[in-house]
């Protein structure tokens, strides 16, 4: 197994806020539509309209992209 399948193994057990998850992905709006394309799992651990979010970590960094590259 190389190292970036052990990280993502590892982070199968990790969950990021969705404030964090939109940071790694790009923002707000990717994260949304990754997560209506069920790209990324997440759970939302209130029954509230603005209830917090708690996404797959393994999810989040398959599809994480570097900022800096992007310009």
């Amino acid at each position: 197994m190389d190292r970036l399948q052990e990280i993502m193994k590892a982070a199968e057990k990790v969950t990021f806020n969705k404030n964090q998850s939109s940071v790694l992905v790009g923002g707000r709006r990717r994260l949304e539509r990754l997560t209506a394309e069920k790209k990324i799992a997440y759970v939302k651990t209130t029954d509230k309209k603005n209830g917090r979010w708690e996404c797959k970590g393994s999810d989040v960094l398959r599809f994480t992209v570097d900022k800096e590259n992007q310009a």
